[in-house]
Protein backbone atom coordinates (compact mmCIF):
# COMPACT_ATOMS: atom_id res chain seq x y z
CA UNK A 1 0.00 0.00 0.00
CA UNK A 2 2.63 2.04 0.87
CA UNK A 3 3.90 1.51 -2.77
CA UNK A 4 0.68 2.73 -4.39
CA UNK A 5 0.92 5.87 -2.41
CA UNK A 6 4.78 6.67 -3.37
CA UNK A 7 3.32 5.81 -7.24
CA UNK A 8 0.34 7.80 -6.72
CA UNK A 9 2.09 10.75 -6.11
CA UNK A 10 4.17 10.75 -9.27
CA UNK A 11 0.96 10.27 -11.17
CA UNK A 12 -0.73 13.76 -12.03
CA UNK A 13 -4.60 14.01 -11.07
CA UNK A 14 -5.67 14.53 -15.14
CA UNK A 15 -4.47 10.90 -15.49
CA UNK A 16 -6.95 10.14 -12.38
CA UNK A 17 -9.67 10.91 -14.38
CA UNK A 18 -8.75 10.12 -17.62
CA UNK A 19 -8.85 6.71 -16.25
CA UNK A 20 -11.64 6.72 -14.35
CA UNK A 21 -13.72 8.14 -17.65
CA UNK A 22 -12.07 5.45 -19.76
CA UNK A 23 -13.16 2.74 -17.56
CA UNK A 24 -16.83 3.76 -17.26
CA UNK A 25 -16.98 4.06 -21.36
CA UNK A 26 -15.54 0.44 -21.61
CA UNK A 27 -18.41 -0.52 -18.79
CA UNK A 28 -20.89 1.10 -21.10
CA UNK A 29 -20.01 -0.43 -24.22
CA UNK A 30 -19.98 -3.67 -22.99
CA UNK A 31 -23.37 -2.69 -21.13
CA UNK A 32 -24.50 -1.83 -24.58
CA UNK A 33 -22.94 -4.91 -26.32
CA UNK A 34 -24.80 -7.13 -24.24
CA UNK A 35 -28.11 -5.59 -24.63
CA UNK A 36 -27.71 -5.26 -28.11
CA UNK A 37 -27.20 -8.80 -28.09
CA UNK A 38 -29.90 -10.03 -25.86
CA UNK A 39 -32.46 -7.57 -28.21
CA UNK A 40 -30.74 -9.23 -31.25
CA UNK A 41 -31.14 -12.74 -29.78
CA UNK A 42 -34.70 -11.94 -28.80
CA UNK A 43 -35.41 -10.66 -32.40
CA UNK A 44 -33.71 -13.26 -33.94
CA UNK A 45 -35.86 -15.89 -31.81
CA UNK A 46 -39.36 -14.02 -32.43
CA UNK A 47 -38.83 -14.22 -35.90
CA UNK A 48 -38.38 -17.86 -36.15
CA UNK A 49 -40.84 -18.55 -33.60
CA UNK A 50 -42.98 -16.91 -36.47
CA UNK A 51 -41.60 -18.32 -39.26
CA UNK A 52 -42.06 -21.85 -37.28
CA UNK A 53 -45.54 -20.98 -36.81
CA UNK A 54 -46.39 -19.84 -40.15
CA UNK A 55 -45.17 -23.27 -41.49
CA UNK A 56 -46.69 -25.31 -38.64
CA UNK A 57 -50.67 -24.13 -40.60
CA UNK A 58 -49.10 -24.35 -43.76
CA UNK A 59 -48.21 -28.06 -43.22
CA UNK A 60 -51.75 -28.29 -41.52
CA UNK A 61 -53.16 -26.42 -44.72
CA UNK A 62 -51.45 -28.98 -47.01
CA UNK A 63 -52.02 -32.25 -44.73
CA UNK A 64 -55.60 -31.05 -45.18
CA UNK A 65 -55.55 -30.51 -48.65
CA UNK A 66 -54.03 -33.87 -49.24
CA UNK A 67 -56.63 -35.62 -46.92
CA UNK A 68 -59.35 -34.38 -49.08
CA UNK A 69 -57.91 -35.29 -52.49
CA UNK A 70 -56.94 -38.82 -51.22
CA UNK A 71 -61.02 -38.69 -49.95
CA UNK A 72 -61.99 -37.76 -53.72
CA UNK A 73 -59.42 -40.56 -55.28
CA UNK A 74 -60.93 -42.95 -53.11
CA UNK A 75 -64.40 -42.12 -53.67
CA UNK A 76 -63.64 -42.51 -57.26
CA UNK A 77 -61.85 -45.33 -57.61
CA UNK A 78 -64.70 -46.79 -55.10
CA UNK A 79 -67.05 -46.14 -58.29
CA UNK A 80 -64.84 -47.07 -60.53
CA UNK A 81 -64.74 -50.55 -58.84
CA UNK A 82 -68.33 -51.35 -58.27
CA UNK A 83 -68.91 -50.79 -62.00
CA UNK A 84 -66.00 -52.91 -62.83
CA UNK A 85 -67.23 -55.65 -59.68
CA UNK A 86 -70.89 -55.26 -61.80
CA UNK A 87 -69.39 -55.98 -65.29
CA UNK A 88 -67.35 -59.22 -63.48
CA UNK A 89 -70.64 -59.98 -62.00
CA UNK A 90 -72.79 -59.85 -64.75
CA UNK A 91 -70.20 -61.61 -67.07
CA UNK A 92 -70.11 -64.88 -64.55
CA UNK A 93 -73.68 -64.97 -63.79
CA UNK A 94 -74.36 -64.78 -67.70
CA UNK A 95 -71.51 -67.75 -68.29
CA UNK A 96 -73.30 -69.51 -64.99
CA UNK A 97 -76.81 -69.37 -67.42
CA UNK A 98 -75.25 -70.80 -70.06
CA UNK A 99 -73.65 -73.78 -67.85
CA UNK A 100 -77.35 -74.65 -66.76
CA UNK A 101 -78.72 -74.03 -69.60
CA UNK A 102 -76.33 -76.35 -71.51
CA UNK A 103 -77.56 -79.73 -73.15
CA UNK A 104 -75.85 -82.89 -71.65
CA UNK A 105 -72.29 -83.28 -72.60
CA UNK A 106 -71.57 -85.89 -75.29
CA UNK A 107 -68.44 -87.98 -75.54
CA UNK A 108 -66.11 -86.20 -78.50
CA UNK A 109 -66.17 -88.95 -81.11
CA UNK A 110 -62.70 -89.81 -80.47
CA UNK A 111 -63.49 -91.36 -77.55
CA UNK A 112 -67.25 -92.39 -78.36
CA UNK A 113 -65.56 -96.08 -79.74
CA UNK A 114 -63.61 -97.11 -76.85
CA UNK A 115 -63.58 -99.32 -74.37
CA UNK A 116 -65.79 -102.51 -74.16
CA UNK A 117 -69.22 -102.07 -74.20
CA UNK A 118 -70.88 -102.49 -71.07
CA UNK A 119 -72.99 -105.97 -70.58
CA UNK A 120 -76.76 -105.58 -70.61
CA UNK A 121 -78.44 -105.05 -67.57
CA UNK A 122 -75.18 -104.49 -65.87
CA UNK A 123 -75.57 -101.70 -63.11
CA UNK A 124 -72.40 -99.45 -62.84
CA UNK A 125 -71.19 -97.26 -59.86
CA UNK A 126 -73.33 -94.52 -60.84
CA UNK A 127 -76.56 -96.32 -60.92
CA UNK A 128 -79.51 -94.47 -62.91
CA UNK A 129 -77.57 -91.40 -63.38
CA UNK A 130 -74.60 -93.50 -65.25
CA UNK A 131 -73.78 -92.67 -69.19
CA UNK A 132 -75.88 -94.56 -72.09
CA UNK A 133 -72.74 -96.24 -73.61
CA UNK A 134 -74.62 -96.29 -76.74
CA UNK A 135 -75.97 -92.36 -76.79
CA UNK A 136 -72.23 -90.46 -76.44
CA UNK A 137 -73.40 -88.89 -72.96
CA UNK A 138 -71.03 -88.14 -70.40
CA UNK A 139 -71.75 -89.14 -67.34
CA UNK A 140 -73.45 -86.62 -64.88
CA UNK A 141 -70.84 -86.48 -62.86
CA UNK A 142 -68.19 -85.89 -65.36
CA UNK A 143 -70.00 -83.42 -67.03
CA UNK A 144 -70.37 -81.73 -63.93
CA UNK A 145 -67.19 -81.48 -63.31
CA UNK A 146 -66.59 -80.02 -66.48
CA UNK A 147 -68.71 -77.88 -66.17
CA UNK A 148 -67.09 -76.86 -62.64
CA UNK A 149 -63.48 -76.35 -64.81
CA UNK A 150 -65.36 -74.47 -67.38
CA UNK A 151 -66.43 -72.05 -64.91
CA UNK A 152 -63.48 -71.95 -63.06
CA UNK A 153 -61.44 -71.32 -66.16
CA UNK A 154 -64.01 -68.70 -67.03
CA UNK A 155 -64.32 -66.62 -63.18
CA UNK A 156 -60.10 -66.60 -63.98
CA UNK A 157 -60.45 -65.10 -67.18
CA UNK A 158 -62.88 -62.62 -66.32
CA UNK A 159 -60.88 -61.53 -62.85
CA UNK A 160 -57.94 -60.58 -64.65
CA UNK A 161 -60.07 -58.33 -67.25
CA UNK A 162 -61.83 -56.76 -64.41
CA UNK A 163 -58.51 -56.28 -63.22
CA UNK A 164 -57.32 -54.93 -66.23
CA UNK A 165 -59.93 -52.45 -66.36
CA UNK A 166 -59.64 -51.00 -62.80
CA UNK A 167 -55.89 -50.26 -63.78
CA UNK A 168 -56.63 -48.64 -67.04
CA UNK A 169 -59.39 -46.33 -65.41
CA UNK A 170 -57.56 -45.50 -62.45
CA UNK A 171 -54.36 -44.68 -63.92
CA UNK A 172 -52.11 -47.03 -62.87
CA UNK A 173 -51.05 -48.34 -66.31
CA UNK A 174 -47.44 -47.31 -68.00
Amino acid sequence: MIALAKLAGFIPGWLYGATLVCVLAGAGMLHQHAQGLAQGRAAVQSLWDADKKNRAAEEKKAVARRAAENLAQARQQAAKAAAVTKVYDDEINDIRARLAAAERMRKPAFCASAGPAAPAGAVGAEGGAAADPTSGLLPDAVARDIQALILQTEEVAATGRACQVFVRENGMAP
